[in-house]
């Protein structure tokens, strides 16, 4: 047996020379993860193939990986611009069905042909499922299989070369979109505010119900006269002339700043008495936790003044809960802080520990997940397959975060492993098993069908680059992930995620997959009422 014989060995020589190939800059331009794709084409047309199972496992470990990633966001991210991204998946849909049409037109396509035609062109493998079962196996895989290859390589591509083309600055884009989700999220800050409100004086801290008005925390209080802080706690008694360090939004702190005096400038630093300290919560079970659960101010004489999540600050109520790797920003004395250090962890490296067992027990939940078949009006029975089934996994566990004791999150360097190795796999398998009848089935149907899969590939993705940068003003970094997501292409994500160091593309893309998987599906059942009256 030669080393080409042997799947494990084919597998790991395509994936290598894939990464080699992929690291090949060309006018600075490179292909990334994408080029295993042309390496695996290469040696499936020689006679080189990889089980299905390969490609199986590929497709969902990189799925799963983007749904844990996106799924702390999703929600929100849907509510805010759900309604205006599906509105450009659904117009991709409807155009590259009217291209389709339109070809098997032109090019006298018989039915079978156009569906396969359309499923290809935008990779979409339920909605070949859907073209077989409607009008069988004759016509409908040949032409999948021709067309397929460019959807897969044509969309990676063309994501790679988009920002060039349409002369956007990525990290011009990444800064304005920042701004705006800055808006809807507004980072945490401080001020400082005199008390001068006659009412507020003699009042303890847990009277003024200042939850009531913004969800703010007073840190610090400096005495009129006095030249050494205090911390704040609930049974603190507020005088005229005390300075306060109130921590929370701008906008929050305004509404806190109307009720209890003015703003004054200066500082309100301590001495050798009180420190300032950052800990990391390392410890897993604490994570799910609340920040309320420690008691800090009464049990070790502690303030807590925010929170730090994935580079995000966050308000210190006492009802948020907290997670693995948050950093608690924290003032009090330094024995108090070191027996804080030692029951939380503080522990960074701690926090990069990856666990296999949530991983296998999320992947399975997901193939479980893609098994069930729910029926639907005009459209059928649908079956959400592995990469519906997975992405829904990742989608729900990463937004529940924890189960008990059971972490779903993995940390960022395992969840890249995890997305990068899943994608190596998936284009190595689809990569050889499009090769072996690429060629073959090119010469048979012609360069015609190469050229109407070309077609359904980038004409839809033209229409939503106009649709939504132009006329619906969705931020490019974002649209990306909108135009790979309505493609449903790995491919093209992993080139948008090779663009850009942040998750809204992924994001977006996880927003608008259920979207484009039932959008696409009911476009190939009307390509086919049409071309079968």
């Amino acid at each position: 047996m030669t080393l080409l014989e042997h799947p494990i060995s084919l597998l790991l020589l395509i994936m290598a020379l894939g990464e080699l190939l992929g690291r090949v800059r060309v006018s600075g331009i490179t292909l990334g993860p994408s080029a295993t794709i042309f390496v695996a084409l290469a040696f499936g047309h020689y006679g080189w193939t990889l089980p299905q199972e390969v490609q199986t496992l590929g497709l969902a470990l990189f799925i799963y990986a983007v749904g844990l990633q996106a799924g702390p966001g999703f929600v929100s991210s849907f509510r805010q611009h759900g309604l205006v991204m599906s509105v450009v998946v659904l117009a991709m849909a409807a155009v590259g069905m009217l291209v389709s049409w339109g070809c098997c037109l032109l090019f006298g396509f018989d039915a079978g042909t156009g569906a396969g035609l359309l499923s290809g062109g935008m990779t979409s493998t339920p909605s070949l499922a859907v073209a077989v079962e409607q009008v069988g196996h004759a016509s409908a895989p040949a032409a999948y299989g021709v067309t397929y290859g460019f959807g897969v390589v044509g969309m990676a591509l063309a994501i790679k070369v988009m920002p060039r083309l349409l002369r956007i600055d990525m990290e011009q884009e990444e800064q304005r979109l920042a701004r705006e989700l800055e808006q809807i999220h507004p980072p945490i800050t401080f001020q400082h505010i005199e008390v001068s409100n006659p009412n507020l004086f003699g009042k303890r801290v847990a009277d003024l119900f200042l939850k009531s008005i913004a969800p703010v925390t007073i840190t610090r209080l400096l005495r009129r006269g006095s030249t050494e802080p205090v911390l704040v706690g609930a049974d603190t008694v507020l005088q005229e002339g005390d300075h306060l360090r109130v921590v929370g939004s701008a906008q929050d702190l305004e509404k806190v700043r109307l009720y209890i005096g003015r703003a004054v400038e200066g500082e309100i630093a301590f001495d050798r008495v009180l420190t300032k300290a950052s800990i990391i919560i390392s410890k897993r079970e604490f994570s799910g936790t609340t920040l309320g659960y420690f008691n800090f101010r009464e049990v070790f004489n502690v303030q807590v003044a925010r929170i730090t999540r994935n580079g995000v600050d966050l308000a210190a109520d006492a009802n948020t809960m907290l997670h693995l790797g948050d950093v608690l920003h924290v003032v009090g004395d330094e024995r108090s802080l070191r027996n804080i250090r030692r029951m939380l962890g503080n522990d960074l490296k701690a926090t990069y520990e990856i666990s296999l067992l949530p991983i296998l027990l999320g992947l399975l939940f997901g193939l479980l997940l893609g098994k069930i078949t729910i029926p639907l009006p005009l459209i059928g029975p649908l079956s959400l397959g592995t990469t519906g089934g997975v992405l829904l996994a990742g989608l729900l566990l990463g937004a529940r975060y924890q189960t008990g004791k059971m972490i779903w999150e993995v940390p960022s360097t395992g969840n890249n492993l995890i997305r990068d190795l899943g994608l190596a796999l998936f284009m190595a398998a689809v990569g050889t098993a499009a090769g072996t009848t690429f060629v073959d089935t090119l010469t048979q149907q012609g360069a015609p069908l190469l050229l109407a899969g070309v077609l359904v590939t980038l004409v839809p993705v033209v229409a939503g680059v106009a649709l939504g940068l132009w006329l619906l003003r969705i931020r490019f970094p974002r649209l990306l992930g909108v135009l790979v997501g309505a493609m449903t292409s790995a491919s093209g994500l992993a080139a948008a995620n090779s663009l850009s160091s942040t998750t809204y593309a992924s994001s977006a893309y996880a927003t608008v997959y259920p979207v484009a998987l039932i959008g696409k599906i009911l476009a190939v059942k009307v390509l086919l009422f049409f071309l079968l009256s």
